[in-house]
């Protein structure tokens, strides 16, 4: 049974950084008569794309816009498509399906969404080419570029959308000994994008390196003593894909770590094959 975690409407802390009012006005126009998404799935739909989604220009000059999943995982591009009310899923192969965004009326209302509500400034110059492309297709008013980037906050959903995309909750229980790696992983590409991963340890900890890729950092929270804020952070920001089941597994784990679970042979065993589930869902 395919389980679907959804976002729920939170009373913010402070004021969101995001600004999605041009969106929301469009949005009513369109669809006068339906609910507008919540500003909370918008926040997530942000870091999602900026992590799996993609803005696309043809051969044609045709703007496309594409989120790519496992199949295992498309009921979160259904999720997605329902809330927004638009786009269509296609499947390509027996592996990968993609939620598709192309008409022009649609596209509009993405380009009102993610315009100045980016974080990352890689993906955010992709936006720019997707925008210059946009207007010469559009027969409304050219849209002007907003070229400040957002700060996400530990209030906002970004994070958690963008940990869907490519956040990793991993432990390995090491050999025979008592040793054993608790850790929360983000990787991005690009240089341009260092900052943002930095910006993040003042969030949840952690540090940033050089992944063994090249031009991949990786920003690590490292040590079940030392995981408190990313804890904090997703019990009132939860993860919307199979990701969740991880995070779930995750978390069961170290509350075992701190138990002492590991310290003696037959929980250990148990233990350590649990670890080896946490990213095995299916």
């Amino acid at each position: 049974t395919t389980t679907l975690y959804t976002i729920p409407v939170v009373a913010k802390d402070s004021a969101s950084p995001f600004r999605f009012g041009t969106f929301y006005t469009l949005y009513d126009k369109r669809f006068p008569n339906a609910y507008a998404p919540s500003q909370s799935f918008l926040e997530w739909l942000v870091g999602f794309t900026e992590g799996d989604g993609c803005f696309t220009v043809n051969s044609r000059g045709t703007t496309i816009f594409v989120i790519t999943q496992s199949t295992l995982d498309i009921q979160v591009l259904e999720y997605i498509q329902r809330t927004l009310g638009f786009g269509r899923i296609n499947k390509q192969g027996p592996r990968t399906s993609r939620f598709i965004v192309e008409d022009i009326a649609s596209v509009a209302l993405l380009v009102a969404l993610f315009n100045g509500n980016l974080v990352f400034p890689i993906k955010q110059s992709s936006f720019a080419l997707f925008l210059e492309a946009f207007n010469k297709r559009s027969r409304a008013q050219a849209v002007e570029f907003i070229p400040s980037l957002v700060i996400s906050t530990i209030h906002d959903f970004w994070l958690s959308g963008f940990t869907d995309a490519e956040g990793c909750f991993n432990c390995s229980l090491l050999g025979n000994s008592k040793a054993y790696r608790f850790r929360f992983l983000l990787a991005q590409l690009g240089e341009a994008n260092l900052t943002v991963l930095t910006h993040i340890t003042t969030l949840i900890g952690g540090v940033v390196h050089k992944h063994s890729k090249p031009e991949v950092n990786e920003l690590v929270v490292n040590g079940a003593r030392n995981v408190e804020q990313v804890f904090k952070y997703f019990e009132t920001h939860p993860l919307c894909t199979k990701k969740a089941k991880s995070y779930q597994l995750w978390g069961e784990v170290h509350a075992s770590l701190l138990k002492g679970e590991h310290l003696s042979a037959a929980s250990r065993a148990v233990l350590k094959a649990k670890a080896a589930t946490i990213n095995k869902i299916n």
